[in-house]
């Protein structure tokens, strides 16, 4: 397994969260609000890069994204580097 390296930014359209992963191997990129709990969302299954998530949040919203890694035989190998933004 190679690490995966995810980047995150902020476009128009929503958050862009590029990533790299080998062609037959599965990213699943989950989110979670900062201050809301420790409880991570999944928000792509499958996803290709780059995944944008589009949905809304308040200004002075924190999240966290990190894209957890699969095999073809969708055994759970690692996760990436967690990255963290702050809307304005």
């Amino acid at each position: 397994m190679h690490p995966i390296k995810i980047e995150l930014t902020l476009v128009p359209a929503g958050r862009h969260i590029a990533f790299s992963k080998e062609m037959l191997e599965k990213a699943h990129v989950c989110r979670r609000v900062v201050g809301e709990g420790d409880d991570w969302q999944q928000v792509a299954v499958n996803a290709r890069s780059p995944f944008v998530d589009t949905e809304e949040f308040p200004a002075g919203t924190t999240l966290e994204y990190h894209v957890q890694h699969f095999n073809q035989q969708d055994a759970y190998e690692g996760h990436s580097n967690i990255v963290r933004t702050t809307l304005n």
